[in-house]
């Protein structure tokens, strides 16, 4: 009994030694949860699903990931050939590329209107926007194209 209670204490006297030593296993950034890599633009949602009879306009967000800048920054994106929404019978895009993130500024909308009764019914179509980037901002790899599918 006594040599069972040796091995508990001993291993409770250890488990603050282990935990002082996880800390050189993290980055500043893991352990402030602050992004430490390259600024990068995304789009945020990557996908979104909306009701031609519910909705009559959405939007996709860009975003800056890093440092903000203190100069207006144009980002440009464009529609990708393999859409099937066809601009100007299903939807119009409101927010022409490139969009203006303005100084001091992380994010910008790209508003997109839809145009009602233009999806038949059980059908469905795609509005896939790739992201550009701009002069010395990159799109994030991962994150750099939104799809928006346009029900009826």
């Amino acid at each position: 009994m006594k040599s069972t209670f040796k091995i508990t204490l001993l291993m409770f006297a250890f488990i603050p030694v282990l935990l002082t030593g996880c800390e050189s296993l993290f980055d500043k950034g893991d352990v402030e949860k602050t992004y430490d890599g390259p600024s990068v633009v995304e789009f945020f949602p990557l996908s979104r699903t909306v009701t031609l009879s519910n909705t009559a306009s959405t939007s996709v967000g860009i975003q800056l990931i890093g440092p903000q800048r203190s100069s207006d920054v144009a980002i440009a994106y464009s529609v990708d050939a393999t859409s099937t929404a066809v601009a100007g019978t299903h939807y119009t895009i409101t927010t022409p590329s490139p969009v203006t993130l303005a100084a001091n500024s992380s994010t910008v909308p790209v508003t997109i209107t839809l145009i009602a009764g233009s999806v038949p019914a059980g059908q469905e179509r795609r509005l896939i926007l790739n992201l550009e980037g701009a002069d010395g901002l990159a799109p994030a790899e991962n994150l750099k194209r939104a799809t928006i599918f346009i029900r009826p």
